[in-house]
C-alpha cells in the first residue's frame, strides 16, 4: 500500500492522470528490477542538441539511447515549422514598419523642405540635419515598440485570465520576460534608424536657396 503524499499538475490533464512518483526503491520493489532501472531521462538546455547528446551517449555507452526529436518526430515537426512561420512574420513585421516610417519621414522632408532651407541658411550644418532626422526615426520605432509592447502585453493577460480549461485551470502558462521587451524596444528603434536613413540624408543634401524657393 502506497500513502499520497502531494499531487503535482504537469499542465495535462492526461498526463496527470497516467503518472506518479514514488522513490527509486519502490519503483524497484514494485516492478521486481532490484537494484535496477529501465530508463533514464535527462533535461537539457538546449533541447535542439537531444539527437546530438544521445547519439554521444550510445556511441560511448552500451545503452539505446533517443532523443525526444526521433520519439516525437511529428511535434518536432511541428515546431520547427512553427519557428519557421515566426521567423517569416517577424521579418515582414520588420519590413512594413520600416516602409512605414521611410513613408512618414519621407512626407515630413517634402512638407518641410521650406524650414529646413531656412535653418541651412541660418548655419544648421548637414549633420545636424541628418541627426534631426535619424533622431525622428527613432523615436517613432522606440515609442511604437513601447505601445505595442503593451497593447500585446494587455491582451496577453486578459486571453490568460479570460480562458480557462473545463476543468478551471489556465490554458497555458504565463511568462512575461523583460528581455524580450527590451530586446523589441533595441530592435524597434535601430530599425527606425535605418528607414530614416534615406529621407534624412535627402533632407541634409537640400540646397537652401532651392528650399527656400520651393
Amino acid at each position: 500500500m502506497l500513502t499520497i503524499s502531494g499531487l503535482v499538475d504537469l499542465g495535462s490533464k492526461g498526463v496527470n492522470g497516467r503518472v506518479a512518483y514514488v522513490a527509486l526503491r519502490t519503483a524497484q520493489s514494485l516492478l521486481g528490477v532490484i537494484g535496477g532501472v529501465t530508463t533514464i531521462d535527462m533535461t537539457i538546455e538546449d533541447i535542439y542538441a537531444a539527437e546530438r547528446l544521445a547519439m554521444q551517449i550510445q556511441a560511448t555507452n552500451f545503452v539505446e539511447a533517443d532523443s525526444w526529436i526521433v520519439t516525437n518526430a511529428q511535434f518536432f515537426t511541428a515546431v520547427r515549422a512553427q519557428s519557421t512561420s515566426n521567423t517569416l512574420i517577424r521579418t515582414f513585421v520588420a519590413l512594413s514598419v520600416a516602409f512605414g516610417i521611410a513613408a512618414v519621414l519621407v512626407v515630413s522632408v517634402i512638407q518641410r523642405s521650406k524650414d529646413i532651407g531656412i535653418l541651412r541658411a541660418m548655419g544648421t550644418s548637414r549633420g545636424q540635419v541628418l541627426r534631426i532626422f535619424l533622431l525622428q526615426g527613432a523615436l517613432l520605432g522606440f515609442l511604437g515598440s513601447l505601445l505595442g509592447s503593451a497593447i500585446g502585453a494587455g491582451g496577453l493577460i486578459y486571453w490568460h485570465g479570460a480562458v480557462r480549461q473545463t476543468d478551471g485551470t489556465e490554458m497555458f502558462p504565463l511568462m512575461l520576460e523583460t528581455s524580450l521587451f527590451v530586446a523589441t524596444a533595441v530592435l524597434a528603434t535601430l530599425t527606425g534608424i535605418l528607414a530614416a536613413t534615406a529621407p534624412a540624408l535627402r533632407a541634409a543634401r537640400l540646397d537652401p536657396v532651392e528650399a527656400i524657393r520651393g
